[in-house]
């Protein structure tokens, strides 16, 4: 049996995502047709949209659109928001350094083009509030900090520093990427105060290639998001293109299952990351811990081996791990969150990434270490 601990990039589709697909494909007449089949799958999906606003504790008036996957929400976020006012052009973005490569590729694209683009640094895993407020302007039309990074399992107080923002400058919007937060912390928008959040269904049991976004009613009626895909006007005229039902509906499913197993879950992940965090210890591997973190990330420093070399050792054996974020695997080189955080360019490149989910168990633990524990001993040896 394989120990997956690589739940950050994708996750398994959970019984009820796969339930809720495999029903749905009956439903196959398109969202957007009039007559009843059409109208059978636009209900679905309306009833889909309500189970995930649900669970991010938004209100029904809110809006949340459906997209193809987490990286076009956030794109969505920066570039919608950037062109939907005469009034944004030139104006100022303002990012973290550690950022995924969707938001991070995204923001050096609208530099490309004319927009001015800063980010706040964040060492040692934290948001330096005071630089962020100093870095805005009166042209700061919107800022975007992730909830949970990806690669260090560093959280930020979004809540915190939304409200700041929006203290400086009300009329700023505030977009989080909440990829990795979402299912395994508490997201809920209607204590954030967040005006957008992205949410990608395969990172919490649900099935790849189905993302929203969530939009507060504000921003619709205000028009501070225009849209990046034009067409036929679905998801409120802010995402053309034919919904994906059955994956919609199977995003609803795994939300909706996750929310209701979301105490447990957590539990168990809290647990099972202690053991691995203590175990990596003994072993001389040295976990790379924020002081505000999930337990679901778990990054840590391999002792002079390259964390390529060590997943492929793993890999060998059945054990799966990650050496930095999968969206940026094309495209190889020292994490920049890493760094970002503290680390020189070499313990950088000797990072492993764990990352646990609910599906994890004690077993594959003790797997994992007992591989880790075999890689360190041979491969020091080997590549000394």
């Amino acid at each position: 049996m394989a120990s997956y601990f690589d739940n950050a990039a994708t996750t398994r589709l959970c019984d009820a995502a796969a339930a809720a697909f495999s029903s749905a494909l009956n439903i196959y007449a398109n969202p957007s047709s009039l007559h009843s089949a059409g109208l059978e799958a636009e209900k679905l999906v309306t009833s889909s949209r309500k189970a995930v606003l649900k669970a991010i504790g938004a209100a029904q008036s809110d809006s949340l659109v459906f997209t193809g996957c987490g990286t076009e929400s956030n794109a969505l976020a920066l570039f919608g928001t950037a062109y939907a006012k005469k009034t944004n052009a030139g104006g100022t973005v303002i990012i973290s350094d550690s950022e995924h490569p969707s938001v991070y590729s995204a923001a050096e694209e609208l530099g490309r083009r004319g927009f001015t683009v800063k980010t706040v640094p964040t060492r040692d895993g934290e948001i330096d509030l005071e630089k962020l407020l100093s870095l805005m302007t009166d042209d700061t039309f919107l800022v975007s900090i992730m909830t949970v990074n990806n690669e260090t399992g560093a959280l930020y107080d979004i809540p915190a520093l939304c409200r700041a923002v929006k203290e400086r400058s009300p009329r700023t919007l505030f977009h989080t990427d909440a990829t990795q937060a979402f299912m395994k912390c508490p997201v809920d928008v209607s204590k954030s105060g967040v005006d957008m959040m992205t949410l990608s269904a395969h990172k919490i049991g649900g099935p790849k290639g189905v993302g929203a976004l969530f939009v507060r009613d504000r921003v619709v009626r205000s028009h501070s998001l225009s849209p990046v895909l034009y067409g036929g006007g679905q998801e409120g005229g802010l995402r053309s293109g034919t919904e994906n039902t059955a994956g919609i509906a199977a995003f609803a499913a795994a939300a909706s299952y996750g929310a209701e197993h979301f105490d447990a879950d957590v539990e168990k992940v809290i647990k099972l990351s202690a053991m691995i965090t203590e175990g990596l210890v003994r072993i001389g591997i040295k976990p790379v811990l924020p002081a505000s973190r999930v337990p679901h990330i778990i990054p840590a420093v391999l002792p002079g081996i390259r964390s390529e070399i060590m997943l492929h050792y793993l890999s060998s054996s059945g054990v799966f791990v990650s050496s930095g974020s999968a969206c940026s695997s094309h495209h190889p080189g020292i994490s920049r969150p890493m760094t970002a955080m503290g680390l020189s360019a070499r313990e950088a490149d000797c990072t492993i990434r764990i990352s646990l989910f609910r599906e994890n168990t004690e077993e594959d633990a003790e797997k994992l270490l007992a591989g880790l524990e075999s890689g360190v001993k041979n491969l020091i040896k080997q590549y000394k």
